[in-house]
Parts: C-alpha cells; sequence; structure tokens
C-alpha cells in the first residue's frame, strides 16, 4: 500500500524506558476526518473494513476514492497532521490541492505527501470538496472517562509486558487514537529510526469489550514486524497475485501476530484478544480457522517473536 501502514515521521530521540508510554486519546479533528471517509463509503485495502458503516461506494465520490493506489494516503491524513484543529485540517487540504506554500509550517508534511502522491491537479481537485465536507462534520466523542479506563488498563496490564518488543520496534512511545468511525482496519504510522516518541496508532471504539480497542492497538502495532517479514520473504512475494491480495494477507497475519505476542509476553491477555478479533471477524472460532496460518509469513513472524519468551 502507498502510503504504507506504516511509514518515516518526524521525531525526537528518546531512550528506552521500563515501559510503553502510549496515550490513549481521541483527537476531534481526526474523528471528524474518518467521519466524513465512513460517509462517503471510501473504502481501502486489507482484510477488514477501514471504516464503521462497512458500505464500500456508498456515494458517487466515496466509489472514485476507494481500492485506487492515488487516493490510499486519505486513510492516513490526520497522522500527518496529528497536531491539526478540524479548521487547520480542512485548511491544509485546500492548500494540498493547490501550487502555492502552506499557509501554515505545521501543515507542510501534510501538504507535501498529498501533492507528491497525488501530482496532477486533476486528482488533487477532490481535496477541496472534503475540505468542505470536513467542515459540516460534528466529530462523534468519546467520554474522558472511557478514555481514562482504557488508559489505566494499558498501563496496567499491557505497557510494561509489551516493553521490549515495542522498543526494539522503536515504538516505545506514541499516542493511541481511539476513533468511533473507523473500523476494525486501523491506521499506523511510525516515526523515523532514531526516534521512540513519534508514533502514532489508530483504531475503532470498542463494540464487544470495553478493552477491544488496547487489543486493536496490539494488532496495528505488530504491523512495521510484519511488514519486514512479507519485504524478505521471496515466498511471499511469489505468491502474491495483486495489491489487494497483499493488503488482504498482511492484515491477517498482524492479528494473528498480536495473538502471538500476547501469548509469550501477556498469556492472560491472550484469550481476551483473539475474542475480540474473532467478534469482529463475525466468527465463532476456532481462532486458527477465522485467522490461518500464511505458509509465507508465518515462520518468519514466529521466529521473530521467539526473543519475547515460549508460546505456551
Amino acid at each position: 500500500m502507498k502510503p504504507r501502514r506504516w511509514a518515516a515521521g518526524l521525531a525526537l530521540a528518546l531512550p528506552a524506558v521500563a515501559g510503553a508510554q502510549w496515550r490513549v486519546v481521541s483527537p476531534p479533528a481526526a474523528a471528524a476526518w474518518f467521519a466524513v471517509l465512513d460517509s462517503l463509503g471510501a473504502d481501502g485495502r486489507g482484510a477488514f473494513a477501514f471504516t464503521k458503516s462497512a458500505q464500500p461506494g456508498r456515494t458517487a465520490l466515496g466509489r472514485s476514492l476507494a481500492h485506487g493506489d492515488r487516493h490510499d494516503i486519505l486513510h492516513f491524513v490526520p497522522l500527518y497532521y496529528p497536531s491539526a484543529s478540524r479548521g487547520a485540517l480542512a485548511d491544509a487540504l485546500t492548500d494540498a490541492a493547490g501550487d502555492a506554500p502552506p499557509s501554515t509550517p505545521r501543515a507542510q508534511f501534510l501538504v507535501g505527501a498529498l501533492r507528491q502522491t497525488l501530482p496532477n491537479p486533476a486528482d488533487r481537485a477532490v481535496l477541496r470538496e472534503l475540505a468542505a465536507l470536513l467542515r459540516r462534520t460534528s466529530p462523534p466523542a468519546i467520554a474522558p472517562a472511557t478514555l481514562a479506563a482504557m488508559q489505566a488498563y494499558w498501563d496496567r496490564r499491557l505497557a510494561g509486558p509489551l516493553a521490549p518488543f515495542l522498543h526494539d520496534e522503536r515504538l516505545d512511545a506514541g499516542m493511541l487514537w481511539i476513533l468511533p468511525p473507523l473500523g476494525p482496519e486501523g491506521r499506523i504510522f511510525a516515526g523515523v529510526a532514531a526516534d521512540r516518541t513519534d508514533n502514532l496508532a489508530a483504531v475503532g471504539a470498542a463494540r464487544d469489550a470495553e478493552n477491544g480497542p488496547l487489543y486493536a492497538a496490539v494488532r496495528e502495532l505488530c504491523f512495521p514486524l510484519v511488514s519486514r517479514v512479507a519485504e524478505a520473504s521471496a515466498a511471499f512475494r511469489r505468491r502474491v497475485t495483486s495489491g489487494d491480495d497483499a493488503a488482504h494477507r498482511t492484515s491477517v497475519a498482524a492479528v494473528r501476530c498480536g495473538a502471538e505476542l500476547l501469548d509469550r509476553v501477556a498469556p492472560s491477555e491472550a484469550g481476551a484478544y483473539r475474542t475480540h478479533w474473532l467478534s469482529l471477524a463475525s466468527r465463532d472460532g476456532p481462532f486458527d480457522a477465522a485467522f490461518p496460518p500464511d505458509p509465507a509469513l508465518q515462520a518468519g513472524i514466529r521466529a521473530a517473536l521467539a526473543r519475547y519468551g515460549a508460546a505456551p
């Protein structure tokens, strides 16, 4: 996928810490943006729906944006400008549609990424329409108490056990966005290799369990590892039939990676993780039938996870 589920960002360095310092938040601008994509039925490529309603191509604009390499970047827009308000994000989209310098330096990364991915001004014209929709969209909200409860659970039950893995992946710290308009397919934006703080993961709100978003986040945090294994696997490259096939297979592999990681570092959480993902897949189980191992990826993923202890 271009832009891929993990990418280079901007960063400051942070030394290794005892726990994974991820902050659970729900930024209104990002929630509003994905509500716009959800209202249009703008879907992406993967094993699961990219937005909550799961009605791809609901509108003519949504159909024009769905499953197109050129517009995959739209599913990452807020992650490229995480400090933006809803108005600032709309301004950046409008700026990107033209050729003038961004109206604010903070928007430069997003504007540059959009112009690079959509070099044809005709392809960028849709950004003005999306900006207008964004200005009219009220973001769905999550109660602060709900976010605080998830933060407490993450800090108490997951941060410590996951810390060695996240340190090795240079994902020690970041922001975990809980966004109601997102579907089971989340997003992850990893910072540059020298940084351990400039990381973002975005997942949907819970529908099956109060800590479901945290289990969704574990899967997203596995994506950099899964992507590396896929890129290194000649067997995977030989067997992939299309970009959609690659996205589907790595998506499923990331679900399995999260389960196997928790088996090793937090086995008391692994059952709830599997239950959450079976619910999202609308399956009763068994887990291995719903999410079968990929012969071209499984051995590489398991070898990479072996350092975190033996699976039960």
